[in-house]
């Protein structure tokens, strides 16, 4: 009996050994026996403890548009693709609603003053190039279609206008740039002089990553991932290049994970009600289209691009050419931070590439740049972040975070403080100048994973003044692929990298995490990784219907929101008056961040009054001291801060 229980047990033991390590046979142990998971729940967050340390980097360059946003006006946040806001998130938020769930939305939203949403959808299903919601319930307030509409246009741009102080949307697809008023009225429209696509038939290569602002030359550039650039005014839409400029690299060839046809054609059905009929890179394969878009496969761009407002330069990661690889196929398996300088001489706009830093193994993310211009920060397709100087394209530093890097890298105006997303973390890092060190590993401990199961990010960071907002999930890692099976929005405290807070609710997506004006998260909906996980685990594991859309997690309290906008002013002011005649040119942007930070004050103090969490005579006293004892002209910012410490306090203790 000992011998035969021996012999049960050793069987046993190796079949074990044999599911871990059999990648096969691991797929089938996470579909038979990967349990269930259960949510957190998280108590209202205290105020956070992290506190600016040094003087803030800041652009030269006194055009307010040369600052970082206080709400997501651009894909990646500003026009350096910094990733970071100057206002709050809401400290606890839930899930408000879905709304346009048949769409798949591939790159993020962005918002104007009042709040209002702006998206562009790829292959919608009812040719939407670009889609307005309002804030409050998700509602469409209009939407412009066009026959490119397939291929998507990246996340708009929302910008004031200095003539008028309006907003303005701007987009650029593959054929078309536009200016649209927010209510939806088009201003002008342009064609972009790129080639005509046969047959209507639109590729992933053919995708637009957005369009973003050349501060010295007043004009929009869209990036195309063909490896086309082009250039129009932004005053009257003019095209400014004779034709539109070609990068030099190759297209890249396939090297993402095989799916086999029955996980695609379930995936694909999955996803069925988001995608017309025909028409999907000749083959209605959506869920490849993705795949290969998302791994920068068969095109040259798979990415944006970030423009310096200090020198204008345009810092873009794209292909090199073919032969560099050493086989001349039609393919590149390189890639390179290309650096690119702008000159316009009236109507007419020429491109120079100035540099090219190479890239080991190719990337896939967005060049972060630094405020003052100095540093471009880019991760390459393994797992190395690097630190390039802007004027040489040397390499400064490297640091490995041990995975491979997925989407863009975060760099604040603070402390030398950048985020690296991985395919699982979230890793603090500090720029020491000559080196990077760790600042610390996110702590993402949002579910109770079941039998087999992981918390994993999902979504890359956003930082903000009061924390970094990101989505979060649980589900299977599977090798270098990740299958959420059920994801949330979360708060991470830039002190610790523990989780501030975390709601339930929220989709898969491919896109990234953006903050609105009332400090409310969105999330542009692509179930990818999802509606893989549900093909090959089946669906019993992740019930819920995939949503396209967007999602938006509103706040639990606008009055906690108005306590971390103060919290936040009397930081920022403190770190004046730390540092105001030993580094006197972050002031400006200083002053700026609190100036913002209270408009954000005043956007969300109606909705505290209408909840009944803050009286409007009690409101009207707050405003009116800001006013009057911080708002001013005078550089007394010691008192200022000592004023907004007491003015947070009355608000805290309920003394309004």
């Amino acid at each position: 009996m000992p011998r035969r229980k021996t012999l049960l047990l050793s069987t046993a033991a190796i079949l074990v050994v044999f599911i871990l390590f059999h990648k096969p046979m691991r797929l089938v142990a996470y579909s038979l026996f990967t349990g269930s998971a259960k949510f957190t729940i998280y108590a209202e967050p205290q105020l956070s403890s992290w506190r600016p340390m040094a003087p803030r980097l800041y652009s030269k360059n006194p055009h307010p548009l040369a600052r970082p946003f206080r709400f997501g006006r651009a894909l990646h946040s500003d026009l350096h693709g910094s990733d970071e806001v100057m206002g709050v998130t809401a400290p606890s938020f839930e899930l408000a609603w879905h709304a346009e769930e048949n769409l798949f939305v591939s790159e993020g939203p962005v918002f104007d003053k009042q709040g209002n949403i702006y998206f562009s959808p790829i292959f919608p299903v009812d040719n939407s190039l670009i889609v307005s919601l309002e804030p409050e319930h998700g509602h469409r307030r209009w939407a412009i279609t066009h026959p490119s509409a397939a291929a998507g246009a990246g996340t708009p741009l929302v910008l004031e206008d200095p003539e008028t102080g309006e907003d303005i949307v701007y987009l650029g697809s593959y054929d078309t740039a536009m200016a649209i008023d927010t209510n939806g009225s088009i201003i002008w429209q342009s064609a972009s002089g790129l080639p005509a696509i046969q047959n209507g038939n639109y590729l992933s290569k053919h995708h637009s990553f957005g369009i973003n602002y050349h501060i010295h030359s007043d004009s929009l550039i869209t990036s195309i991932g063909d490896g086309h650039l082009y250039i129009v005014d932004r005053k009257t839409g003019s095209p400014l290049l004779k034709k539109p400029f070609m990068l030099p690299g190759a297209p890249t060839g396939l090297s993402n994970f095989t799916v086999p046809k029955r996980v695609l054609d379930r995936a694909n059905a999955d996803i069925a009600h988001m995608v017309p009929s025909s028409g999907i890179n000749g083959n209605n394969d959506a869920i490849s289209a993705v795949l290969h878009g998302a791994a920068g496969e068969l095109q040259k761009v798979s990415n944006f691009f970030s423009i310096d407002s200090n020198s204008g330069r345009i810092w873009l990661a794209a292909t090199i050419a073919d032969e560099e690889d050493g086989e001349v196929d039609g393919y590149s398996d390189y890639a390179a931070l290309y650096g690119i300088d702008l000159v316009r001489n009236g109507a007419v706009a020429e491109l120079h590439i100035a540099s090219i830093t190479k890239v080991p193994g190719g990337t896939a993310s967005t060049p972060a740049i630094s405020a003052d211009g100095q540093r471009i920060y880019i991760a390459d397709a393994y797992d190395t972040i690097y630190a390039i100087h802007a004027a040489s394209g040397d390499i400064i530093w490297q640091y490995k975070v041990g995975d491979k890097v997925t989407g863009s890298i975060d760099v604040a105006v603070d402390n030398g403080e950048i985020y690296a997303n991985t395919r699982t973390d979230i890793f603090q890092l500090i720029d020491q100048g000559d080196s990077a060190t760790l600042g610390w590993k996110a702590k993402l401990d949002m579910y109770q994973g079941g039998f087999l199961q992981d918390n994993f990010k999902g979504l890359g960071a956003e930082i903000t003044a009061n924390g970094v907002a990101f989505t979060g999930a649980v589900g299977v890692i599977h090798g270098k692929q990740k299958f959420p099976m059920r994801l949330g929005a979360g708060l991470l405290d830039r002190q610790t990298g523990k989780i501030r807070y975390f709601a339930d609710g929220a989709e898969d997506s491919v896109s990234s995490t953006v903050t609105a004006p009332d400090g409310s998260i969105y999330v542009g909906n692509s179930p990818l990784r999802r509606v893989l996980g549900r093909a090959i685990l089946g669906n019993q594991h992740s019930p819920a219907k995939p949503r396209g859309g967007i999602s938006r997690f509103k706040p639990n309290s606008y009055l906690s929101v108005l306590k971390e906008a103060l919290w936040a002013i009397q930081l920022r002011l403190e770190n004046a008056a730390q540092w105001q005649t030993k580094a006197p040119g972050s002031i400006r942007d200083e002053r700026h961040q609190v100036e913002a930070l209270f408009e954000q004050c005043r956007h969300v103090a109606p909705k505290a009054i209408a909840a009944g969490e803050i009286s409007s005579e009690a409101w009207q006293l707050i405003e009116q001291d800001f006013q009057t004892h911080i708002s001013s002209t005078n550089d007394n910012f010691t008192k200022q801060a000592e004023f907004a410490k007491r003015l947070l306090s009355r608000v805290i203790e309920g003394k309004e």
